[in-house]
């Protein structure tokens, strides 16, 4: 009898040990497989989500591209529309005899060679005159008479000429596919109206365009066919039309929404067998769509990597929980198989998921532990997509506040026109000027420009505030040949001289603003001198900005705090400036730069 107590004591103690040891594994691997799940399954989210941002920031990168090359090709259009040496023998040309007009064809064809040789991916200009008279510079040809225009008898039916007339802005005419004998040649075009801003009441002048070689628009915009990662760009107009593709045969094709836009890809043979996907970026200024197309099963390579690993640790788990449950009896293996289909319900989304908690012992804990791990899952995903929801509506409100600097520019441009036609010109000055600093300014400002750039929007830039205050005020800039092509951040130098004018200049008369820039006595950097005879700062003000220990960086952060913040950011202690000031005789503001 005392020996079979003896087994019986031996028998409990090893199923005792069996269930602390089941126990303590459950209440081990459980966490770790909820755990897992939840991680995972957040890793592919964001994996997901980086390839979606990394593909949508590329095509936002081709159209920034894209809108900068057209703004320079726009800058040629400004140039010609106000060149009144063109306006002035196109006026003559129109009626004249042949002696004179072949000389004025000269003279118009040898002043658009220049404007054609100063931008890369111009192949013609053309001026087309309201009486079909017209005259065209070729780059391919160097010929008037032989251009591409050759096969057309009258410019004034030609899709570019149509397209601009009657329209006051620049227009952008999509990849036009011109017949040159026998051959065609892809090129997307510009045209505007030109007008003599000295007799407005002539009427329209000539209607000008400017052909710009397709396989520029390919360059511009990465149209290509990558192999080792199978994708490719390409572009399609406002209307849906195809004006940029490797295959220049495809040009004009109609695709209305993303499923023409695989139908189409697919009808080139290209990525055949492939999972393919579609991405698309949509420029506000020209309603052009920039497409990408990819392998989807290449792209998520990664994804589908990291969701095997994850499958094969979770087999792993469950594994090792099977084999230790088949040495235990069935009570486990019942209550740990419903475990195991409520960690399969949470992997597929499902976090209503509750478990029964019957058994007051180590399995219930893990039931209780399982249904609050369940709960707490739930809430955090619950706060990430609200803070998620905030975020994205924080950025759309801050979409909404910008404004379109080309909206701000076109208007500009309109009220410049009816300033001219009242004769009020040095408003219509004023208004260029702004118009100037505007595309100056509404660019990045932390993007680096030459200081022969900076130079010329500060005079733009002075040149209002002397006229808003009547002349009251002289200005120089003295820019060193060796520092003009030198690179330096936007709008470090305009709260300078606009903390100058406003508070050391605007209230007297006979001011002096002057702005020298060139090579500083330390080498590798250059110098930033505004220099001003106004009413000067007190030397506790001065203290105050000369200070290099950030305190300021707490104030308002506008005009000389801003200026002085930003050298920090962008050059750390490589930058420097220094403020010398009286009051009553002026103040002298130095700042020093490396060269980048």
């Amino acid at each position: 009898m005392k020996k079979n107590r003896k087994g019986f004591r031996q028998r409990y103690r090893n199923l005792s040990f069996r269930k602390f040891f089941g126990a303590s594994l459950c209440l081990f691997l459980f966490p770790v497989l909820v755990l897992q799940i939840v991680y995972v399954r957040f890793s592919i989210s964001e994996m997901n989500k980086r390839v979606n941002e990394q593909i949508f920031n590329n095509l936002l990168q081709v159209s920034e591209k894209f809108t900068l090359k057209l703004e320079s090709y726009e800058d040629t259009v400004y140039q010609i529309y106000s060149d009144k040496e063109i306006i002035r023998n196109l006026e003559q040309y129109q009626g004249a005899d042949e002696a004179k007009k072949a000389y004025l064809f000269y003279l118009l064809n040898e002043r658009l060679k220049q404007f054609v040789e100063s931008r890369k991916g111009i192949r013609c200009i053309s001026l087309i005159c309201p009486t079909g008279e017209s005259v065209t510079y070729d780059t391919q040809s160097g010929s008037a008479l032989d251009n591409i225009w050759r096969d057309y008898e009258d410019l004034r039916l030609t899709v570019p000429y149509q397209e601009t007339l009657d329209k006051s802005e620049v227009v952008l005419i999509p990849t036009q596919n011109i017949s040159t004998g026998g051959s065609i040649e892809s090129l997307f075009f510009l045209g505007k109206e030109l007008y003599d801003t000295e007799n407005l009441e002539q009427g329209l002048v000539a209607i000008l365009t400017i052909g710009i070689e397709q396989e520029e628009l390919d360059n511009i915009c990465n149209v290509t066919q990558q192999t080792d990662n199978p994708s490719i760009n390409f572009i399609t107009d406002n209307y849906g039309y195809v004006c940029s593709f490797p295959d220049i045969s495809q040009m004009g094709k109609k695709m209305t929404d993303q499923e023409d836009v695989l139908e189409f890809i697919r009808s080139q043979n290209m990525f055949e067998g492939k999972n393919l996907c579609s991405n698309w970026y949509q420029d506000d200024e020209t309603g052009w769509i920039f497409h990408n197309v990819y392998d989807q099963d290449n792209m998520m390579h990664d994804i589908n990597v990291l969701q095997g690993i994850y499958w094969i640790l979770l087999a792993a788990d469950v594994l090792a929980v099977l084999l230790f449950l088949n040495s235990t009896n069935r009570y486990y293996v019942d209550y740990l198989k419903k475990i195991i289909e409520g960690i399969r319900q949470v992997n597929e989304g499902n976090l209503d998921v509750r478990l029964v908690v019957d058994r007051q012992n180590e399995l219930g804990q893990i039931g209780e532990n399982f249904n609050h791990m369940v709960d707490r899952v739930r809430t955090l995903i619950e706060e990430v997509e609200e803070i998620s929801k905030k975020k994205n509506q924080a950025e759309i409100k801050a979409l909404e506040s910008q404004i379109n600097p080309h909206f701000l520019y076109n208007t500009l441009d309109a009220i410049n026109w009816m300033a001219v036609r009242n004769n009020e010109f040095e408003i219509s000055k004023m208004i260029s000027n702004l118009g100037s600093i505007l595309r100056y300014s509404t660019n990045q400002s932390n993007e680096q420009i030459d200081i022969v750039g900076a130079e010329e929007w500060l005079k733009s830039y002075v040149s209002l505030y002397q006229l808003r205050y009547g002349h009251s005020f002289d200005f120089k800039i003295y820019v060193e040949d060796e520092v003009r092509h030198i690179k330096i951040y936007k709008l470090l130098i305009q709260p300078i001289v606009e903390n100058a004018i406003i508070h050391g200049l605007k209230d007297m008369q006979g001011g002096m603003l002057c702005v020298d820039i060139g090579l500083a006595e330390q080498p590798g950097k250059i110098h930033v001198i505004v220099e001003d005879n106004g009413a000067g700062m007190d030397k506790d003000k001065v203290d105050f900005y000369n200070q290099k220990d950030g305190e300021w960086s707490h104030s308002q952060r506008i005009g000389l705090t801003n200026v002085f913040e930003r050298i920090q950011l962008y050059y750390g202690e490589k930058g420097d400036w220094h403020i010398s000031s009286m009051e009553g005789l002026g103040t002298i503001i130095e700042l020093i730069l490396p060269i980048s």
